[in-house]
């Protein structure tokens, strides 16, 4: 009996890494179109169209590290998708901002995104999402409390 218990949990962890790559996969050939990664079209999706947004409050929105965070920006402004602006307040403090193409590169991306997720809202039902949802939230909050421990 012990056996099926340990076996389900391996196959829920089994499950949500070759589902992710699954997903990181076909996002990422959907870039590699467009001369571009997944990160940088997901850079573009969390910069504010009109506003910009604060360079310090990327990497949270994103789950990434600083360093890695710098390197896509210095890519992304290289490339004219974006560009930087110091706030009138703290001259150290930089908003990001999207240039004309950025913005074009970010409603694509976002075009990928909302079709993709429709196709799954067409796909699944709506009983059986609510559960997925559920389930990955608790999920998290376990592997959250799991790394509290440590």
């Amino acid at each position: 009996m012990e056996n099926k218990n340990t076996e389900k949990v391996e196959n829920v962890d089994l499950i949500l890494k070759s589902t992710w790559l699954a997903v990181s996969k076909m996002y990422s050939e959907m870039a590699q179109d467009h001369d571009a990664t997944a990160v940088q079209a997901l850079t573009l999706l969390k910069i504010d169209p009109k506003a910009g947004t604060r360079s310090t409050n990327l990497g949270p929105k994103m789950a990434i590290e600083p360093t890695s965070l710098t390197r896509i920006i210095k890519l992304l402004e290289d490339n004219g998708y974006i560009y930087k602006e110091k706030t009138t307040n703290d001259k150290r403090e930089v908003i990001i901002k999207l240039t004309d193409k950025g913005l074009n590169s970010r409603n694509m991306s976002k075009e990928v995104v909302v079709n993709f997720n429709k196709t799954i809202m067409e796909k699944i039902p709506q009983e059986k999402l609510e559960v997925f949802k559920e389930v990955m939230t608790e999920i998290q909050k376990i592997t959250s409390d799991l790394n509290k421990k440590k």
